[in-house]
């Protein structure tokens, strides 16, 4: 893992998103152990949204699928979070609705932050 290029993964996602982007953290699925985030003061967020995956997943066992590449939250308000669990990690971001079309953010910026994502870990 790459805690350098991880670095690089969030500044590329805030200048992609720009003032859409509200927070953003990588965390380890294991102990919620927060890896990089945007602000470090504030990862009870990651922490939570990592034990909201871990239940999905769980939950899930008993129907004959599995959680898939990403998860997004429309939270009320102009909130949206968005949940790439990786294994072992997880990338949490949350936007303002308002300012970060969906669109946008799942078919542009989703593919571009799971390859820099791979691209860290490979490193």
């Amino acid at each position: 893992m790459n805690i350098q290029k991880l670095n690089g993964c969030l500044e590329g996602l805030r200048k992609d998103l720009g003032d859409g982007l509200l927070a953003s953290s990588i965390v380890s699925t294991d102990d919620g152990q927060v890896l990089v985030a945007t602000d470090r003061s504030n990862t009870a967020g990651a922490t939570l949204l990592n034990e909201i995956t871990a239940s999905i997943r769980e939950g899930l066992k008993t129907y004959p699928v599995e959680l898939g590449q990403y998860y997004y939250i429309d939270v009320a308000g102009n909130m949206g979070i968005l949940a790439i669990p990786f294994g072992d990690y997880q990338w949490a971001i949350v936007v303002n609705k308002k300012q970060v079309k969906l669109g946008l953010l799942l078919n542009v910026v989703l593919p571009n932050i799971i390859n820099a994502f791979e691209d860290a870990v490979v490193s």
